[in-house]
Order: C-alpha cells, then structure tokens, then sequence
C-alpha cells in the first residue's frame, strides 16, 4: 500500500507542477483589455486554478480510497497478476498525456475539422468508453458545441492544416458547416 501512496503523490505533485507552470506562464501576457477589468489572463488564470483544484481533490479521494482497501485481498486473479495491470495502468497514463501532445502536433498540420472529432474519439476510449453509439454520439456533440461556439459566438478561425489531403478535406467540411 505505501507503492500505491508514493504514486499517488507522484501523480498529483506532477499536476501540481503543471498547474503552477502553467499559471506562471500567464504573467507574460498579463496586459490589461478595454472595457475588461481583470486583463487577459483571468480565464486562464481560472481553468488553471480549477485543474490545480481537481488534481488536489483527485489526490484526496484516492489516498481516502486506499486507505480503505487497506485490508487483505481475497481476489486470486488480481493478486497472479498485478505487473500486468500496473503495466497497463501505467501506459494508459502515458497515453493520456502523449494524446493530447499528438493532437497538438497535427492539429496545424491536418487541420481542426478532421483532427478533433479523431481527437474526441480516441480519448474517449482510452478512458474507458467501449459502446459504439455513446462514443459516436458523445464525439458529435462535443464536436458540435466547439464548432458553433468558435465559429459562431468567438468568430474564431480554425485552422484548416497544410498537408494537401487534409487542407482541401478541411475546406470542403467549412464549406458545408457555413
């Protein structure tokens, strides 16, 4: 059990790292807007919060939830292979982090319409999704509020990539969302 209290300090003082990183990083932008009294970093500034909050949370609960397993385990199958589940766990994590890295990374290459709902999918299953139709439909709705909100409210231009498949794709799925 004191493995599992370790990696769970690990994971939340990396969050922490993140989180504090990240809101760092927003004194360099930290200009004041016309007729916006908290400047251009109080949004960031309360995601960034919100994520340190959750990941402090997240931390509680689960030290809460291992200090109540503490007890003996009586599950065979889980005890023949715990290398095998804490490999797995542990590359789930990885990939949770790499994804997102990735989307990032092709994002202005394949542009947003066809790399997002990619994205969405993707994510949604390696959290653990397996139904088809949620997963579809989870993935249209998402993908449908962030094109009315950036398109439609922020006026937002998304980008549209520069590889020649997708460029001329990403052209045809503006066209058609107009």
């Amino acid at each position: 059990m004191g493995q599992e209290k370790r990696r769970l300090g690990l994971e939340v003082c990396v969050w922490l790292a993140i989180g504090v990183s990240a809101y760092a990083m927003t004194f360099q932008f930290d200009d004041p807007i016309q007729g916006y009294r908290f400047g251009a970093t109080a949004w960031p500034r309360a995601i960034i919060l919100g994520i340190l909050a959750v990941a402090i949370l997240q931390f509680a609960l689960a030290m809460r939830k291992a200090t109540a397993a503490r007890g003996p385990s009586t599950d065979k199958a889980a005890q023949s292979q715990p290398q095998a589940l804490e490999t797995k766990a542990v590359l789930k994590v990885v990939l949770a982090f790499v994804l997102p890295l990735l989307y990032l990374w092709l994002l202005p290459r394949t542009g947003f319409y066809l790399t997002t709902p990619m994205f969405l999918f993707t994510y949604l299953f390696l959290l653990g999704e397996r139904r088809w139709s949620r997963l579809i439909q989870v993935t249209a709705i998402i993908y449908t509020i962030m094109i009315i909100v950036f398109t439609t409210v922020f006026f937002v231009p998304l980008p549209v990539g520069y590889w020649p498949f997708f460029y001329d794709i990403n052209n045809w799925l503006l066209q058609v969302y107009r």
